[in-house]
C-alpha cells in the first residue's frame, strides 16, 4: 500500500504542467503525443490552436472541427502537386464550400485560413467574409482556382482586420479592380499583401499607393504581379518597413527610367524580367540581403555573378541553372550563411555540372536545404555532400534529360554515403534519366537502410526491378509520403510495398504503365485507404498518356464530388 501511495501524482498539477507544455509541442509530435493516454487526446483537443490537413479528402470536416473546437488557424490543401503543371489536363476535385461552412459554423476562434492547390468559388468567399468578418487576420489562397474579383470584393468590405493576404499562383477571373479599392479603404493593419504570379492587373495602382500610406508601419511584405515603376517608388516612400519585396517594376513605354530607393530595413527580394540597368538598384543593399529570388529573373551567370558576390548575409538563394557553374562557385565562396538554394531548369542545354555541385557542398556548409538540377553527376559528389553538409534536410537532385552522357553510373554508392553522412535528412528527391541504371536494387535498399528518417520521397526514372522496391519497404519506418514518376513496378509490387510500409499516408504514381486492368492493385488495400485512377482529360492530344494512381489514408467517407478524370479503385470496381 506505502509504495502504491508513493506512485500516485496530483492528477490536477499534472493537467496543469501539461497544459502548458502542450504549445511547445510541434504539430507532428501532438499526434503521437495524443495517443499516450485518453487525458492526453482531451487535452490535445481542447489546446490545439492550428492545423494542417495534407488532404482534404483525408477527414471529414464535421469531424476534425468537432474534435478541434478551439482552433485559431486552419490550412487545407488539396490536389496533387504533381497535377499543379498540367491541371488544365487534369479535374481532380478539392472543393473547399464544404469546409468554409464548417469551419466558419463552429470555429469561433477562427483567424487564420489557408488554402493551396484547391477550388475556391466566389461564394465560399462570401460566406468566410460574412462569417469572420473583422476577426479574420490571415487569408491565404495560393495555387487555387475557380474564383473572381468579385469574391475578393467580399473580403475586402468585410475584413478590415487582415493582416496578411496572399493569392500567389492563383488563377483568378477578374472583373475589374473595386476589390483593391474597398481593401484599402477599408484596412490600415496589412502586414503582408501578395498576388504574384497571378492574372491581376486591372486595378488602379493609386489603390496600392492608398494601401502603403495607410499601413507605412504595418506593412513588411508587398509581392506584385508587375507595376509600373513611378507607382513603386512612389509606395516606397510610405512603407518605411518593408523587408520583402517582389515583383516587376517596369518603365511604361514612352516615360524615362526611373531610379529606385529601396525601404531601409530591405532583406529579401523577389525580381523578375531585370535589366542591367536593374542589377545597380539590388545592389545599393546587397550586403543586407538574407533572401534573393531570381527564378524569373531573366539574369544570366554574369548579372548572377555580380550581384551574389556582395552578399556575405544571403540565406536563401533560388534561381535558374541560368546562374552556370562559376554563379555557384561564386555563391559557395562568398555566400556562407546559406541555408536554403534551389536551382530549378531554364529548359536550355545543361549549364550546371557535378563540379559546382562539389564546390557547394563544400563552401556552404549550413545548407539546411539543396535542390538542384544538373547536366551530369557523379558518385563522388554524392559523397562530398554525405560528407559536408551535416545540416541538410531537404535535398533533390534533377539529372537533365538528353545533355550528356554520364559515365558514373549506377549511384547506389553516392547514395549510401548521402544518407549515412546527412543523418538529419527528411526529404529526398532524385529524378535520374529514362532509360539509364541509375540506382540498381542495391541502391534501393540503401536508400531504405539508411534512411531512417525519411518521411518524404519522390524518385523518378530510376528503377531497376521489383525487387529494388521491395527491398525500400523493409525500412524506412517514418515515411509517410512516396512519390513516383516512370519507374513501371508491377502491382504486386506496389501492393506489397504499402502493406509493409505501415507509416504510409499517401502514395503518387505518375503516368503508370504497368496499369492495364487495376485487379492485382487491390491487394494494397488496408484500412481507411483510398485509391484513384486520374486521367487526362479524353478530349486533349495527350489522351494517350498513361494515367497517374493516387492512393492515400482517409477516415472519410467515399467522396461524392468525384469528376469523370477520376476512377476510385476502392472499394472495388470492375474494368473493361
Amino acid at each position: 500500500m506505502g509504495h502504491n501511495k508513493e506512485c500516485r501524482f496530483d492528477t490536477g498539477l499534472t493537467d496543469t504542467v501539461f497544459s502548458c507544455v502542450m504549445p511547445y509541442i510541434h504539430e507532428n509530435d501532438r499526434n503521437s503525443v495524443s495517443l499516450v493516454s485518453r487525458k492526453l487526446y482531451e487535452l490535445d483537443c481542447m489546446t490545439r490552436k492550428h492545423i494542417t490537413v495534407h488532404n482534404c479528402y483525408s477527414v471529414l470536416p464535421s469531424r476534425l472541427v468537432k474534435r478541434f473546437p478551439y482552433l485559431e488557424s486552419v490550412k487545407l490543401k488539396g490536389y496533387p502537386k504533381a497535377l499543379m503543371f498540367t491541371f488544365e489536363l487534369f479535374k481532380w476535385g478539392g472543393y473547399v464550400t464544404l469546409w468554409v461552412k464548417e469551419i466558419v459554423k463552429n470555429l469561433k476562434w477562427l483567424e487564420c485560413v489557408k488554402f493551396k492547390r484547391m477550388i475556391v468559388c466566389d461564394s465560399d468567399l462570401e460566406v468566410l467574409a460574412e462569417g469572420c468578418g473583422e476577426k479574420l487576420k490571415v487569408l491565404k489562397i495560393e495555387a487555387c482556382s475557380g474564383f473572381s474579383t468579385d469574391g475578393l470584393l467580399h473580403i475586402g468590405r468585410k475584413c478590415g482586420g487582415l493582416r496578411t493576404l496572399c493569392l500567389e499562383t492563383s488563377f483568378i477571373d477578374e472583373n475589374g479592380g473595386e476589390w483593391l479599392h474597398e481593401l484599402a479603404l477599408r484596412n490600415k493593419c496589412i502586414e503582408s499583401l501578395n498576388f504574384y504570379l497571378t492574372p491581376l492587373v486591372n486595378f488602379d495602382y493609386e489603390d496600392l499607393v492608398l494601401i502603403a500610406k495607410n499601413c507605412s508601419e504595418s506593412l513588411v511584405s508587398l509581392k506584385l504581379r508587375g507595376c509600373p515603376r513611378k507607382y513603386v517608388v512612389e509606395i516606397f516612400r510610405y512603407v518605411i518597413n518593408l523587408e520583402d519585396f517582389g515583383g516587376d517594376p517596369f518603365v511604361d513605354e514612352g516615360e524615362d527610367y526611373i531610379d529606385l530607393k529601396f525601404p531601409p530595413k530591405m532583406r529579401r527580394v523577389m525580381w523578375n524580367h531585370g535589366t542591367t540597368l536593374d542589377i545597380p538598384i539590388i545592389r545599393s543593399f546587397e550586403h543586407q540581403l538574407t533572401k534573393l529570388d531570381l527564378k524569373c529573373s531573366g539574369f544570366g551567370s554574369n548579372e548572377h555573378i555580380v550581384l551574389i558576390h556582395k552578399c556575405p548575409n544571403l540565406e536563401e538563394l533560388y534561381t535558374q541553372d541560368t546562374i552556370g557553374d562559376f554563379g555557384i562557385q561564386v555563391a559557395s565562396h562568398f555566400c556562407k550563411k546559406l541555408r536554403r538554394i534551389k536551382i530549378e531548369s531554364s529548359g536550355q542545354e545543361g549549364l550546371v555540372s557535378h563540379i559546382a555541385l562539389t564546390d557547394l557542398a563544400k563552401g556552404c556548409l549550413k545548407l539546411e536545404c539543396l535542390h538542384i538540377n544538373v547536366k551530369d553527376i557523379t558518385n563522388e559528389t554524392l559523397e562530398c555532400i554525405g560528407a559536408n553538409l551535416k545540416n541538410l534536410r531537404d535535398f533533390f537532385l534533377g539529372l537533365l534529360h538528353k545533355v550528356e552522357e554520364v559515365s558514373e553510373l549506377p549511384l547506389d554508392n553516392g547514395v549510401r554515403a548521402l544518407l549515412t553522412g546527412c543523418t538529419k535528412l527528411v526529404k529526398l528527391g532524385i529524378h535520374l534519366r529514362s532509360g539509364t541504371r541509375g540506382l540498381t536494387d542495391v541502391g534501393w535498399g540503401y536508400i531504405g537502410k539508411y534512411g531512417k528518417n525519411l518521411i518524404h520521397m519522390n524518385l523518378g526514372f530510376c528503377r531497376d526491378s521489383d525487387a529494388g522496391l521491395l527491398e525500400l519497404s523493409k525500412w524506412c519506418p517514418k515515411l509517410q509520403k512516396l512519390e513516383i514518376r516512370g519507374c513501371a513496378f508491377s502491382q504486386q509490387a506496389l501492393a506489397t510495398f504499402v502493406l509493409n510500409a505501415t507509416s504510409l499516408r499517401y502514395l503518387w504514381i505518375q503516368d503508370y504503365q504497368a496499369f492495364k486492368n487495376g485487379h492485382d492493385i487491390f491487394a494494397m488495400v488496408r484500412p481507411f485507404w483510398k485509391m484513384e485512377l486520374i486521367k487526362y482529360k479524353s478530349n486533349v492530344a495527350a489522351q494517350q498518356q498513361p494515367p497517374s494512381l493516387l492512393a492515400y489514408y482517409s477516415v472519410a467517407e467515399q467522396r461524392k464530388d468525384i469528376p469523370d478524370s477520376v476512377i476510385p479503385l476502392y472499394p472495388y470496381v470492375e474494368f473493361d
